[in-house]
């Protein structure tokens, strides 16, 4: 993981001098060989690099059962539910 001087020298943020500067470039590039040598096979051969979303796999439709069942205790109103308002005719 990049340091905050770091990432502010990679983004322009952060103008060092010219031995800083040096050891810096030194550093990201010592992190970015170990990380393609080491932790990238790692992440590649593993689960983990399965970058899906499981909230995704389910619908946001409702099921007839849970459209008419209510909430114990409360009264029926004739004012419909904010599904059934914006609901297209048919």
């Amino acid at each position: 993981m990049l340091s905050k001087t770091e990432r502010e020298y990679l983004q322009g943020k952060y103008h060092p001098n010219k031995s800083h500067k040096r050891f810096i470039k030194y550093k990201i590039k010592k992190k970015l060989k170990e990380f393609y040598q080491l932790e990238l096979p790692l992440i590649q051969n593993s689960s983990v690099s399965d970058f899906t979303n499981i909230i995704s796999e389910f619908t946001n439709t409702l099921d007839n059962d849970s459209v008419k069942t209510r909430s114990p205790g409360r009264d029926t109103s004739s004012r419909p539910n904010a599904y059934e308002a914006f609901a297209l005719p048919g």
